[in-house]
Order: structure tokens, then C-alpha cells, then sequence
């Protein structure tokens, strides 16, 4: 469930998390793990099957219409969201609607995605390439993900009143997290997701309670309730540059990522808090996903170090060269800390 993802990574770091999602939330639950002990014909037949399923949910997800409420359970800690998806054969309309704790919505049309905060009074509108609220990221093809991770079909089950499939995705090294993915054997829509440990204890769960596929959904739905007089409005609308001239004019790179993280995009952003630009690098394995900030520290600014963590999301800062340097990942904390220790500023 990806808004979870792009959402919890510019939260956790920049002080977004006001919305308090997931961004992409995956799954999987402990009893999965045993599967290994199929024969290897097997095992083939069901990474075939799996991938096959991966492939139909991530076209379902685009292209069908759908109307929600999933719920996210992060420790003890558990939220309501309804989702409402709609695609009208060219774009993509989407709404999403906290439903327990302050009130508040992001809105996807096409490219634009706006965001409304009722608890601070503001919208920010912001111009970006289209990114999935719900199912997983799936950046690359799954022949790809199957270098770097192993499929198999766990079984049946029920979610929502619908009968599902469960797929396991297990790391082949110990660099990554474990998911499982409960897909809708009718509309091949995700139904449950879950995040899993190296041990096998979830990290995270998104579960949807109710669902209704390939409904009628006005254009009105697609229109935010919060949005009223006295309001702050923030909008970033200005086309993105090149990757590569953005690497040029920034400086920093990454020296380190595990194998198969391939960089999805490197933006310099100047926040609402603050007239710093700030370096952003995301990659991704297709699969998990790892933000990378960096940001010049003012005079008597306070830094931040060390670790904090937030379900299956962990984030490492140190300061370097006068920068704070933060990177944020669904990955082991071990690794984040790796990652954030090869980061330097290159000189020319």
C-alpha cells in the first residue's frame, strides 16, 4: 500500500508524518516460512504462479475502480483509511481518507497530488510522476525481483469476505525484509499485506475490512471535505530536472547500497519548515524502498544522530561536512546505518 511508502519516508525525516501511513506496505505472516521444504519442480511451478499473480495485481490496481476502508497496524498503534480509486482508460483519480485521528487527506489526479492537513490549516499541491497509494511498488519486472528474492504460493485464505492467495517473498540474503501478499482471486486487487523480521514477526500489516470493485464513483468523491477559508496553501508545480544534473549540482552521492537498489530519482527540495534546499536520493530494489537526505545545517541549527525506527521503516542521521545526513529504508537497521556511513560529497 504505497502512499505509505513515499508518505513515511519525507515524514519520518522532514516532518510530514503528520498522516501517519504506511508507503508502501507489504506482508507477511511467520507461519509462511516453511515452504522451502518443496521439491525444486515444485518451487518452480509456484514462483511462476506467484509471479503471474504479481503481474495481474499490479495491472489491477491501475486499472480497476475500487472504494475501501483498510486498516494499518504498526506496533500497538492501528489506523482506519478509506480509499478511493478510479481510472478512466487515460488517468488515474484517487482519494485517501484518514478515519481516526485528525483529520486528514491526500488527493491524486493524474500527476497532481494534493495534500490537506485540517490539524495545521494547510494544503500543499505538488506536480509528480504517478505513484500507486495502494499495493506494492514493484519499480521493476518480477524476473528481475526473482534475482534478489524467492516466490512461492502459501496457501488460501479469506480477507474482507473475499477468498484470497497468499504469495510469500523471502530474501535470498539477510540485507532485506520479508514480505507476504494476500491477492483477491477475483479482482487480483492486494487484500493484506505484511512486513516481516528476519525472525519472522511482522513489522507492519495492512489489512482491508471492506471492499467494494468496480463500482460507480462519481467525480465528487474525488473532492476533499477538509478544505476551508483560513487555510495555507503550498504549491510546488515547477517541472523536475534531469537526475544526472541534479547529481552534478548537488555533489553527494551514495557510495553503498545492497545489491540490486538501483537509484528511482534525485530531487533537490526546499521544505515547507525551511528555505534549505535539501538532497534527496531514492532507490529502490524493484521492491523495498531507501530515501537518502541531505541537508546543510545552519548556525546553531541542531543535528540529529543516531537511530529511531517506525514499523518495518528505520532511519539512521550523522553529520558530515556540516550536513545532516539521514537515510530512511524498509530495510534492516544495520544496513541503513552501512548506507548512511558511505554517503560524501564528491569534489571536483
Amino acid at each position: 500500500m504505497s502512499l505509505v511508502l513515499t508518505l513515511m519516508y519525507e515524514s519520518l525525516v522532514l516532518n510530514l508524518n503528520r498522516f501517519n501511513l504506511p508507503r508502501r506496505p507489504l506482508v507477511v505472516s511467520g507461519v509462511a516460512l516453511i515452504l522451502f521444504l518443496c521439491a525444486d519442480v515444485a518451487k518452480a511451478t509456484d514462483s511462476r504462479t506467484a509471479s503471474k499473480l504479481m503481474q495481474s495485481m499490479r495491472s489491477a490496481t491501475d486499472t480497476l475502480n475500487y472504494n475501501g476502508i483498510f486498516i494499518y497496524q504498526r506496533g500497538a498503534q492501528i489506523d482506519a483509511m478509506r480509499i478511493m480509486h478510479k481510472f478512466d482508460g487515460r488517468e488515474e483519480r484517487e482519494r485517501l481518507i484518514s478515519l481516526s485521528g485528525p483529520r486528514r487527506e491526500v488527493i491524486r489526479d493524474g500527476q497532481r497530488v494534493t495534500y490537506f492537513f485540517s490539524d495545521d490549516r494547510e494544503v500543499r499541491i505538488e506536480r509528480t510522476e504517478p505513484k500507486d497509494f495502494l499495493s506494492v511498488g514493484l519499480g521493476d519486472s518480477i524476473e528481475y525481483l526473482t534475482e534478489i528474492y524467492t516466490f512461492s504460493i502459501a496457501g488460501e485464505d479469506r480477507v474482507a469476505g473475499r477468498s484470497a492467495t497468499a504469495i510469500n517473498i523471502l530474501p535470498k540474503k539477510r540485507n532485506r525484509y520479508g514480505y507476504q501478499l494476500w491477492i483477491d482471486d477475483e479482482s487480483k486487487l492486494l487484500l493484506k499485506s505484511v512486513i516481516l523480521n528476519r525472525r519472522g514477526e511482522a513489522l507492519e500489516q495492512v489489512q482491508f475490512v471492506e471492499l467494494l470493485v468496480n463500482e460507480d464513483l462519481p467525480d465528487v468523491l474525488f473532492t476533499s471535505e477538509i478544505e476551508g477559508a483560513g487555510f495555507t496553501q503550498y504549491t510546488n508545480s515547477s517541472p523536475e530536472p534531469s537526475i544526472a544534473s541534479v547529481v552534478d549540482s548537488s555533489g553527494w552521492v551514495v557510495g553503498w547500497l545492497p545489491v540490486g537498489f538501483k537509484m528511482r530519482n534525485h530531487k533537490l527540495q526546499t521544505m515547507v519548515e525551511s528555505d534549505v534546499p535539501v538532497s534527496h536520493m531514492v532507490y529502490s530494489d524493484g521492491l523495498a524502498m531507501v530515501s537518502v537526505f541531505v541537508e546543510k545545517l545552519k548556525a546553531r541549527s541542531l543535528s540529529i544522530q543516531g537511530f529511531s525506527s517506525m514499523g518495518a521503516v528505520n532511519a539512521f542521521s550523522r553529520v558530515a561536512e556540516n550536513h545532516q545526513i539521514t537515510v530512511v529504508g524498509e530495510v534492516p537497521i544495520p544496513m541503513v546505518r552501512k548506507i548512511a556511513s558511505s554517503v560524501e560529497h564528491l569534489t571536483h
